[in-house]
């Protein structure tokens, strides 16, 4: 399928039949552009969490709901959809305003009531629909999860940290937007690809990839431990679907889509490979990599980003695969 036919059913609304959502990322990527070039975003993890509020999640969003959810989970997808251009106006408002006063966690929420949304959108199509296929389940969780991202930006604004460095909340943030949103929307993209053809070594993979990000954040809070084996099984998990997707999806998918996301598939476990790298290091009290944790986080944020997350989004826009085979 191709964008053109696509664009009709992608996001539901559309604007001289292309998706509201497409124009809202193509919108969202000039914002982006400009607030980088001005200096306004001027550390990788602002950059990031404005990329996937911008461009990625919109995107992932019109993808999604090819070809359209059912009655009930439409309503609040629909409302997303419209609400999304203004809760990442917002969002973007909120990470260039300064943090030591109210008006950076007011700029948030409009992104909280949008991912909540999306939350809906999930739970009233796993009610209606059931825990298969899995593709769809991925593609739900990934919904659900954007709002803990969400809620962490929150928190971070308001300097609720809770036991964490103040870091560890806004990493938070961008650990719910790319792990928890991105890849299980492109991985249920990848399923549906496959369709029956997914054996039980890609529902394995699914299963990692639906619950890894929660366990990584129980980790990160509570047990170091549980951290380190949590990333260990996330990184496995994930180097073993991108040679899976490479192999096995890339070669019937078209040109130009098979390259992007078999560059996208794999540069996904070297960043894993980078945080569990640090992790161990940070577990065992030895710098195994000889990264501070400001280097780490650009490697590991520049890789997820860019390499992964938006090569990987684009390069599905380009033939979306449909819920229905």
């Amino acid at each position: 399928m191709s964008i053109d036919e696509s664009a009709s059913i992608s996001g539901y609304l559309s604007a001289g039949g292309i998706a509201v959502t497409d124009v809202s990322s193509l919108a969202g990527a000039i914002l982006w552009m400009g607030a980088v070039f001005v200096g306004e975003l001027a550390t990788t993890v602002e950059q990031a969490l404005a990329l996937a509020a911008l461009v990625l999640v919109p995107l992932g969003m019109g993808m999604a709901a090819t070809p359209p959810f059912g009655e009930v989970s439409r309503r609040p997808y629909r409302a997303a959809v419209l609400g999304q251009p203004v809760g990442a106006f917002f969002f973007l408002v909120s990470l260039v305003l300064p943090s030591d006063g109210p008006g950076a966690a007011v700029a948030a929420v409009p992104w909280v009531v949008v991912t909540g949304l999306l939350g809906l959108a999930a739970l009233a199509r796993t009610h209606d629909r059931g825990p298969w296929p899995l593709s769809e389940t991925v593609i739900d969780a990934g919904f659900a999860y954007s709002i803990v991202g969400a809620v962490a930006l929150v928190l971070y604004q308001l300097d609720i940290t809770f036991w964490f460095e103040p870091i560890i909340i806004l990493l938070t943030a961008v650990h719910f937007h790319f792990a928890g949103f991105v890849l299980p929307v492109l991985t249920g993209l990848a399923g549906r690809v496959l369709g029956d053809r997914a054996g039980t070594e890609f529902r394995v993979l699914v299963g990692v990839i639906l619950f890894g990000p929660a366990f990584i954040a129980i980790g990160i809070s509570f047990s170091p431990v549980v951290e380190v084996l949590a990333v260990g099984g996330f990184t496995v998990a994930i180097a073993v679907l991108g040679g899976y997707i490479t192999i096995r999806i890339v070669p019937g998918r078209p040109r130009l889509q098979g390259v992007l996301v078999a560059v996208s598939s794999l540069v996904l476990p070297v960043s894993m490979l980078l945080a569990l790298g640090y992790g161990i290091g940070t577990f065992t009290e030895a710098n195994l990599l000889g990264l501070s944790i400001s280097r780490m986080i650009t490697l590991h944020g520049v890789l997820n980003a860019y390499g992964f997350a938006l090569l990987g989004t684009v390069g599905w826009r380009l033939a979306v695969p449909n819920a229905n085979g």
